[in-house]
Parts: C-alpha cells; structure tokens; sequence
C-alpha cells in the first residue's frame, strides 16, 4: 500500500503591494507550503471563510480595510478564534505591534523582512498552532472523561490530612462530611475506617504500589459500599479515588446466591451441600463428633414428568423441598448459626440432609423414616392429588468414609439398595452394598465385550407336539460362558442389558444366530422345525424392530412362517394402542406371535382377544404343581379351554414328570415342553434328535 503524502499548510498572503505577495508566495513554497493571495483586507477576511486556510500573513497597511481591523473581523468569525495570525508591521512601530495583540494576532514581523527567516518562522507558529490544537481537544477530553466519572477524589499528606477533595458529580458521599480539607483521617471517617485508611496509606508511600480499602458507611436505613483506591504522587502525597461499590455488592451477592442456591426450589444446591460437608468434616474431626449423610431419591419421578409433564414435575420438586424443610425438626440440625445449607437438592429428584452431631445411628434412621412417611403424604398439584414415595440411603462419619465424596458415594449407594428392596425404604450403607455394585459393574463391562469376544451362544429346547410326540419347534435360549464365572444364566445377565441398553444388540444377535440355526437343520432334516426367540419389552418398543426382523429373514432365507417371537404379558399391556401397531407389522411378515409366561401378567380377555396371537404359553409356576395341586390344575385346565375358544395354540412350559404330560394331554394341550421332554441341547444334539423324530414315548393313561 503507497505512503500517504504529506499534508502541506494553506497559508493566506493579505497585502496590496503584488511584490511583496509573490515574494511571501516565493518564501512559502520553498518551505513546503501552500498560498492563496487577497490584495486588501475585504479580501482577507472573504478568502478566510471561503479557503479556510491554516495561518494568516496579514500587512497591517492595505486599502478599503487594513491589516487591524481585517484581524478583529477574522477573531470574530467562530472558525477564526484559533487561526495563527502574523502582522506586518512597518519598523520598529511599538504602538503598532501592541496594537496588533490587542486585535487578536498571534505573533508579528517588522519591515524589512528577513526572508529565511520568515519562512521558518511560519514554521514554527504553525507548529505551535497545531500543539496548542491537540492540547485543547486533549484537555476536553479530559474533562469529558473527568465529568463523566461518578468518583470522589482525594489528596492525603504523609500525615494523613486532606489536601484537596473533589466529590464526584453523580457519587454519594464518600465521607460523612462534606468539608474535609484541611482535616485529618479520624477527624472525617470512622475509627477503623480511619485506621485501615492510614495503614494502608503508609504501604502506599513506602512501596509506591497501588492499594485499596473496602469500607461501609450507614445511610438512611441502608448500608453503601465504597472502596478507596490510593496510588503514591511523591514521597509525601497519595491521591486517593473513591467509588460506590454498592451495586457491585449487591451483584456479587446475587452471583454467590445463584452459586450456592437451587435455581428451582430455592434451598441449597450440590456445590453449597459439598462446602457444608468439608465444614462439617474438619469440626467434627477437631471436636470428635459423628455425623450422618442422608441421600434421597423420589421413586418413579419420570414417570410424573413422562404423564403430567415436566411443569407439574417442577412443581412437585417445589412442594417436596418446602416439605422437607418442614420435616426436618431443629434438634435434628443442631442448633448453631448456620444451618441452611444441611438440606440440598443435588439435582433431578435428588436431596440430601446433613445431621451433625449425630449421637447413635437410629437418630438418623429416626429422620429418615421421618421424611420417608411426609414424602407418602399426597401432594396436591393443580387439582390433583399426586402421590410418591421416597428411597433413602444413610452413610455415617467416620465409620463409612472421612471425606465428602465417599459420603455422598456410600449414601447414594444405600438409596440405590432401598429402591432394589422395594423402595419407600431407608437403608444403612454397608460395605457389601460396595462389593455388589463392583460386581454388578464389572459384569456390566463383561457383557458389553461379550459379543464381540462371542462369549454368548445358543442352547435349544425342543418343543413336542402331544398327539404325535414329534418335536416341532425349538425355543433358542442365550447362554453367557463368562471366562471366570463360568456358565452365566439370562435371569442374571438380561436384566442388566435391558437396564444398561445392551439388550439391543444382544437381541439382535440372538434373532439372526437363531434363524441361521433354523435354516441349518432345515437342511439336515429335510423337515421344517420352528424356531421361537424371545422378546423383551425394550426390544419390543423398538422402532426398528420390524425392521431387524425383515433383515434377519432376508439374510438367512428363512421361512418367516418358520420364526416364533414370544411376547409376555407385560410387553403387550404396557401401551395396548402402540402393541397394535407393532403386532400388526410383526403379522404383515408373517411370522408366528405367541404369548409367554401367560397367567402371570394382566391381560384382559378384550385386549387377549385384539391381539390376534397364534399361541399361548402357560407358564411353569401352573405346571410344577399338577397334578396334585388342584387349584392349577383347575386354572391350567381353564386357560387351554380359553385358548382353544380364542382358536389359539396352547404350550404348557416346565414339564418335568409323566404324571403332568398325561393330566396335560387329558386337558386338551397342543404343546408341551420341558426337562422330562429334554433339557436346553447344543445344535448338534437337535440335529440327533430331528433325525430320530422320537424323543419320548407317551406313557398309557
């Protein structure tokens, strides 16, 4: 980018003699500068406002209107008050040069001209024209800036006297007095306002560093804030600047409030619960005292927000901190002067109560059993009554941890062992609640690498039709080979993945494994056997499911009328309107839907009669009584007449002895299965079995 060239001055020349003009016009270009003429000082003052150029040389000699008077008509004008100004003055006119000054010019020069020098005599005033320029707009900028702060300032000598005092336009008083020059410190402040005024005075003399002092003053019924800022001048001054913190105060509190306080309820939240906690921690060490850690959680609180919305789950968090507060007696607390930071909402629906001092464990317990009875009470939100319980876990000092996080980890631990035993419970941390929940997480990080390691596999249990005794599906079961446990059963294993979303693919794996199993006897046998492969609910509500069933077919080539999905109870009440749905796509396939573990859930006969399932699987906790225990036989003798009306298919799970077969066959069961017909087998075995088509002999009546 080229250099900006310099700006050259404009320079008016009044005079009427036209040599003296071109010689002045000679002697300013050879100095850099730029010229216009005026021949009298009509002339002068038109090309003044005209140009406005950035000096004037004016002869004081010129007709129609000379020199002085051409002068006073430019002061006048309001662009010409500044203008540097040189009069020509004929000799050594004394009169003439005060004269000049009197009209308003800025410097003279006396004929004969000495021409050299006047050309950097222009110069020079055109240099000082300009400082004088930049020193005027610097100075109102300083009092613009100097109007526009609020502060007080101040002088102080060593002694600590005032030796100016300047009250900010917009500032409240900084002193109680308004007349401080001339006193001392302790003649205008408080004491020890005064006194920490003075001391940090000093420090400011003897370091020359700059210090401040915070101080209060009562006005009116309310408190003002000001800080002193004091920075040395010299060895025996200090200027002292004082603003109105009060606002600031008031923000600072609001940000430690924000800090510390729940946004929603309004109590303490986690980061102030943990500072209580350390507190606690170093008083109760110093003072060997015990206290106790209370975790609570409110159970099924998702639910709330998933049917009444998140509003009416706010509002109960509301209610249930204002509860808490009202629960939680004094004696519990201890009385000392801070207690408002013992009851926190850590987030979600979980609080927690710090008891000190705590003399025995059932104190605690005592409380917990408290809080857990007002949280049964019914809370009434917008015309409704919404009932919840609560699950709370204890952790005590020192006996469970001697810092806050192991406190808040064993108590939290303990809530999630009451909700396991039921919930509405309170429970006491122990170290195996440590041990079960290392185990259940170190199962966890096995399950999610056993798929990839294939740890999983499938066992078969075939299913024989009565009449013909000839197996006629297979029940795929998955089975985890743990490398140190040994065999994992699914009670174990699929609870976990349906709670940590593991149950996906592991569902997923089991469906094509299974299919591909099923093609694969196909084709040993020359003979169709179906397979049946379980669904949990999660799979079940799966968007993707019908889906992950069309592609497992289409990749092994299976007969889709050839595939069993078992579906319980549970799975198909859960949202009777979305069931429809999946049913209907799962039917449009055309693989085969049955009912399992049936008799334990809650279906309704409409609902049963809706869902359109080709099967109904009795469950084994009917079978294992029989036939003894007349009431199951009575209610299995039932559901198979029910089945048979609804022109369903019954299979009778859990078979175990003859006697049961015989009394099932009796009943009119289609199907059977169980450990007396043959326990889970390998693929091999099955292929054995297929090929043999008799499994069991059917004992005589």
């Amino acid at each position: 980018m080229p250099a900006q060239p310099t700006k050259r001055g404009v320079v008016l020349v009044a005079d009427d003699d036209p040599v003296m003009r071109l010689l002045m016009l000679e002697m300013l270009g050879h100095v850099g500068l730029d010229a216009i003429e005026a021949e009298d000082g009509l002339q002068a003052v038109a090309c003044f406002q005209d140009m406005a150029p950035d000096l004037i040389l004016l002869d004081v000699d010129m007709p129609n209107m000379d020199g002085f008077l051409a002068c006073r008509e430019i002061r006048r004008i309001e662009t010409g008050a500044a203008v540097p100004i040189i009069m020509v003055t004929g000799g050594d006119d004394i009169e003439a040069v005060t004269h000049a000054y009197e009209v308003g010019a800025t410097d003279f020069v006396s004929k004969p001209i000495n021409w050299p020098i006047l050309g950097h005599r222009v110069l020079y005033v055109l240099r000082a024209s300009d400082a004088i320029v930049r020193l005027r707009i610097a100075d109102a900028h300083n009092r613009a800036v100097l109007a526009a702060i609020p502060d007080t300032f101040f002088r102080l000598n060593k002694d600590g006297v005032y030796l100016d005092y300047e009250q900010g336009h917009d500032a409240a008083a900084a002193f109680p007095t308004e007349h401080c020059v001339g006193k001392h410190v302790t003649e205008v402040l408080p004491g020890d306002i005064a006194e920490r005024l003075l001391e940090q005075m000093q420090c400011v003399l003897d370091t020359q560093h700059i210090r401040s002092v915070d101080y209060e003053l009562a006005r009116l019924g309310a408190v003002q804030h000001f800080e002193a800022r004091l920075v040395a001048t010299g060895a025996d001054e200090v200027l002292g600047l004082v603003r109105d913190i009060s606002e600031r105060k008031r923000t600072e509190e609001q940000i430690r409030r924000l800090a510390y306080c729940d946004s929603l309820t309004g109590i303490p939240n986690r980061q102030a619960f943990i500072e209580t906690v350390e507190r606690e921690l170093h008083r109760s060490r110093t003072h060997n005292k015990k206290f106790a850690v209370l975790f609570m959680d409110l159970d099924a609180f998702k639910r709330i927000n998933d049917t009444l919305g998140h509003n009416v789950g706010d509002h109960l968090l509301k209610i249930v901190s204002e509860r808490l507060r009202e629960t939680i007696r004094p004696s519990d607390l201890v009385a000392r002067p801070d207690q408002s930071h013992n009851l926190a909402r850590l987030g979600g629906d979980e609080f927690t109560i710090l008891i000190p001092d705590l003399e025995r464990v059932e104190n605690a317990l005592a409380v917990a059993h408290r809080v857990k009875e007002a949280m049964r009470r019914p809370f009434l939100i917008e015309g409704n009554e919404i009932f919840v319980t609560a699950s709370i876990g204890i952790s005590l000092f020192p006996e469970d941890g001697e810092d806050c996080n192991s406190l808040l980890k064993y108590a939290d631990t303990a809530m999630y062992h009451a909700k396991s035993c039921g919930k509405n419970n309170a429970k006491l941390y122990s170290s195996s609640l440590t041990m079960q929940i290392m185990s259940h997480v170190k199962l966890e990080v096995g399950l999610r690498k056993a798929l990839k390691r294939e740890e999983l596999y499938l066992l078969y249990q075939p299913q024989i039709d009565v009449s013909s005794a000839e197996i006629v599906g297979v029940e795929a079961l998955v089975r985890w080979r743990h490398p140190e446990r040994g065999i994992i059963l699914p009670t174990e294993f699929i609870p976990l993945a349906e709670e940590t979303g593991l149950i996906m693919p592991i569902g997923e794996w089991v469906l094509r494994t299974a299919c591909i199993q099923a093609m694969a006897w196909q084709r040993h046998s020359m003979r169709p056997v179906r397979m049946a492969v379980n669904l949990s609910a999660k799979q079940f509500k799966d968007e993707n499911l019908t889906q992950m069933v069309i592609s497992a077919l289409h990749e092994t080539g299976l007969d889709p009328r050839l595939l069993e999905l078992e579906l319980t109870e549970g799975t198909l009440m859960d949202d009777a309107r979305a069931t429809m749905v999946t049913l209907d796509q799962l039917r449009a396939i055309g693989v085969y839907l049955s009912i399992d573990d049936f008799g334990t859930g809650y279906s309704s006969m409409n609902y049963l009669k809706r869902f359109d399932v080709r099967a109904l699987k009795i469950d084994k906790s009917f079978i294992c009584g029989l036939p003894q225990d007349s009431e199951n036989a009575a209610i299995t003798r039932a559901i198979i007449a029910m089945a048979h009306g609804l022109k369903m298919v019954v299979v009778a799970e859990g078979v175990e002895t003859g006697e049961q077969l015989v009394l099932l066959k009796q009943y009119g069961c289609d199907m059977v299965q169980g450990f007396f017909l043959g326990a889970p087998q390998s693929q091999e075995l099955i292929v054995t079995m297929l090929k043999k088509q008799s499994l069991v002999a059917l004992p005589a009546k």
